[in-house]
């Protein structure tokens, strides 16, 4: 077992030896990955950037909808006016407030219930 770990340990020493156009291989290597490190970081960066910017495109819009959702909020309110609807329902249906003569009490319900329908005119 020593023997085969003496063995291995010179095979790695021979290694880090060795020698390439006058470097060292494991200098080549550590250089290789250095390289591919920095390579992998920076496409890393740009994927995010350009998912920063789709996030910012989408907070737009966000609130651009945001925005139509108040407007259409307030024009609905507008719309929804009481005093409008009045005016409006008055103006081109004829419609009118309930006069108090017709109003109906609980304790007369009976005797409009049991009068004769009369036509609408």
């Amino acid at each position: 077992m020593m023997s085969a770990l003496r063995a291995f340990a010179g095979a790695v020493a021979r290694l880090f030896n060795r020698r390439f156009r006058g470097f060292r291989v494991v200098e080549l290597a550590g250089g290789a990955l250095l390289a591919a490190l920095v390579l992998g970081v920076y496409f890393f960066k740009a994927g995010a950037g350009a998912e920063g910017a789709q996030i910012a495109d989408t907070t737009r819009q966000i609130a651009d909808e945001q925005r139509r959702v108040r407007l259409l909020k307030a024009e609905l309110a507008h719309l929804e006016a009481p005093d409008r609807l009045e005016r409006l329902s008055t103006q081109y249906l004829g419609l009118a407030p309930v006069p108090p003569k017709h109003e109906a009490d609980p304790d007369t319900l009976g005797d409009v219930a049991r009068a004769p329908q009369r036509a609408a005119p």
